[in-house]
């Protein structure tokens, strides 16, 4: 995989790019750069041009981007000059999934050790979150295409697994879904970790979105995760704006949703 590779972020770019997020980026890299240019041409030059590749290969520099890009445009008045149109995906991420009752599931964890229950609530393990964490750490790395194949290995039935959109399409003989890139990561390391444990793998797959309640750390970046809304813009994060449709968890620096709590 080569350095310009390494730096690609599709799913935020392409197809799925946000039109706010970019414009408030380039306008913030005009500026950088044309200030560090009075002090140093060079400088400001080489300012412009790193800013203008990273907006081109991540779809933004700053970190945060979908969390104020839109309301940033939208108290501008511009907000109509960047309608993402009807025709854009929705590219809302589902779930891997199994015939499990939750209390068998809920319990055979416990049993394992993966989670632990205290006094104020359920835990992950410390040990199950080192190795946890280390396996995002491992699979950050990845290609799509390498995430794939670790998708169809990692989970218990036969199933054709492919990189598209951004994500990961799973079909298998019951369910056919779509998958981002850090809720994969995330899913495949949750297999992993759990079933290393001696769980049986279909209630490990049925623990794949439970377990990302308990998320710390950006399965994709590395960032850190926190509790905010979201809303159908870069599949990111965004504040109390725009009547927001879901909480969720999602990172403050790359703005991908890890875990979408139920509607009331």
């Amino acid at each position: 995989m080569s350095v310009i590779d390494s730096l690609k972020r599709p799913e935020h770019t392409g197809e799925n790019r946000c039109l706010p997020c970019t414009a408030v980026n380039v306008a913030l890299v005009v500026l950088v750069g044309l200030a560090v240019s009075v002090l140093s041409p060079l400088v400001g030059f080489v300012v412009l041009v790193g800013g203008a590749l990273a907006v081109y290969l991540r779809g933004y520099v700053v970190p945060g981007t979908p969390s104020f890009a839109p309301r940033v445009v939208s108290a501008l008045g511009l907000a109509g000059y960047f309608d993402h149109g009807v025709d854009a995906p929705d590219r809302r991420s589902e779930s891997l999934d199994a015939n499990v009752d939750p209390d068998v599931m809920l319990s055979t964890l416990l049993n394992a050790g993966v989670l632990v229950e205290e006094e104020d609530g359920l835990f992950l393990a410390d040990d199950a979150r080192e190795e946890w964490e280390s396996t995002m750490a491992t699979l950050r790395k990845t290609t799509d295409e390498e995430l794939a194949e670790a998708v169809a290995n990692a989970v218990p039935f036969e199933a054709t697994v492919d990189a598209e959109f951004g994500g990961i399409s799973l079909d298998g003989p019951s369910m056919s879904v779509w998958i981002s890139r850090p809720q994969a990561i995330a899913d495949v390391a949750t297999l992993y970790t759990v079933v290393e444990r001696g769980v049986d793998p279909m209630v490990a797959l049925a623990a794949t979105e439970p377990m990302r309640m308990f998320t710390e750390v950006c399965p994709d970046c590395g960032g850190a995760v926190e509790e905010t809304t979201t809303r159908n813009c870069c599949g990111g994060t965004a504040g109390l704006y725009d009547s927001p449709e879901h909480e969720v968890l999602g990172c403050a620096d790359c703005g991908a949703v890890v875990y979408e709590f139920p509607d009331e």
